[in-house]
């Protein structure tokens, strides 16, 4: 049996060594240049918090505090791919949010109650400002269309284990109340996914890594909502067809939005494409107002360098316009999310000027008085399963503050 001061030496190394340990991770926390974003996790990372006395009265400074320091703390990626790592040895279905299948990568929806009277009022909701912005397009002399494309989940709704929600009644329930209640106000709605499942969900249409549509999926969708454009409006739009195209995979390995292949432990072929007319459409293109080079994606300098969805039209631009040259042809207005860039890199071929907008982050006037000041022929909205009745941002509510809506 060791001597009292002994085990009492022994304690207090312990301790000491916790302190340590805790005091240089602390150091090394605050001393280490912050990040914004961080790559991995494709995610913006906690900023650190003013003090304030109410914040410190109530209790939300030292939450923000502790947000902030567990986002920023010194080897946290490090760390996260040993769990990681750890969790894919064990064979877990569930993986830091994410549903690790036989060759896809899926987010994880948690359990919920399909609530057919709220998906109804939310529908009634969006449709009513989806109305508000119509009739304004419409007085200006051009054509409104919102559109739906499924997003990753709702294309692959059966590679999820039997034991895991993968929303398939609730999204499938959310578009047949949308499409009901935009027929009663006379909104031209354009369902993408009804053309996916004719054709049989192609698997080349989505992604086994990320939640967007592939430059196939793209293609597809703009090919289809121009013909209902052309069809409802009467409008003569030029629409490529595949045998006008050159679509094209890049050897650039694609890190994808799933956590990036679960912190780059996952390999998961999958390339990214560019599409490219065989006719070639000179063009100018001016981003946020400044020129910019004339080119759609964003292409690496090499072949090995790591490619993620910012590859068309540079990522989630505030604002972006094309001019072609070619007043003959008509003038279309997206805006939507991310959703948008890939659509983007064809649907300018079809359209004399393709102005292009991010609602949750251009700041330089109201959707309303965007498109009084341009007067686009053509304006689509293009939202993907999940926020197909979100009406913030991009989803439909054009002006909180517009009584007319």
């Amino acid at each position: 049996m060791k001597p009292k001061k002994t085990r009492r030496a022994s304690d207090l190394f312990i301790s000491f060594c916790f302190l340590a340990f805790l005091f240089v991770g602390m150091a090394a926390t605050l001393l280490r240049n912050s990040e914004e974003y961080s790559f991995f996790e494709n995610r913006m990372l906690a900023a650190m918090p003013k003090y304030t006395p109410e914040g410190d009265g109530n209790g939300s400074y030292v939450n923000q505090l502790e947000t902030y320091l567990s986002d920023h703390a010194a080897l946290r990626t490090t760390l996260l791919r040993l769990k990681t790592k750890a969790d894919l040895a064990l064979r877990r279905p569930v993986v830091n949010d994410v549903v690790v299948g036989d060759g896809i990568l899926l987010p994880y929806l948690p359990a919920e109650q399909t609530d057919e009277a709220d998906i109804a009022e939310q529908a009634v909701f969006m449709a009513d400002n989806l109305k508000g912005i119509s009739d304004l397009v419409s007085s200006c002399g051009g054509h409104y269309f919102y559109v739906h494309v499924p997003c990753q989940y709702a294309c692959y709704p059966d590679r999820y284990p039997w034991f895991l929600n993968n929303r398939e009644q609730i999204s499938q329930l959310s578009v047949d109340c949308l499409t009901r209640e935009l027929a009663a106000r006379g909104v031209n709605f354009v369902d993408v996914s009804i053309d996916y499942w004719a054709e049989g969900r192609p698997e080349k249409f989505g992604s086994i890594g990320d939640d967007h549509y592939s430059m196939y999926g793209a293609f597809f969708a703009y090919q289809r909502v121009l013909e209902q454009v052309v069809e409802r409006t009467g409008l003569d739009i030029p629409i490529l067809r595949d045998e006008d195209v050159n679509i094209q995979p890049l050897a650039n390995p694609y890190l994808g939005s799933r956590e990036r292949k679960l912190l780059g432990l996952i390999d998961l072929e999958e390339p990214l494409y560019v599409l490219h007319p065989w006719e070639w459409v000179p063009f100018t293109r001016i981003d946020g107002g400044e020129e910019s080079r004339s080119s759609v994606y964003a292409l690496p300098y090499n072949p090995w360098d790591q490619l993620t969805y910012n590859l068309y039209m540079g990522g989630d631009l505030t604002e972006s316009f094309i001019d072609t040259h070619r007043p003959e042809l008509p003038s279309v207005l997206i805006y939507g999310d991310s959703f948008t860039n890939a659509m983007e890199c064809v649907l300018y071929l079809s359209f004399d000027k393709m102005y292009s907008l991010d609602m949750r982050h251009y700041e330089g006037m109201s959707l309303t008085d965007y498109i009084q000041m341009v007067k686009p022929d053509v304006v689509l909205c293009v939202r993907d399963t999940y926020t197909l009745l979100d009406p913030s941002d991009n989803g439909g509510v054009a002006d909180a503050g517009d009584e007319s809506f």
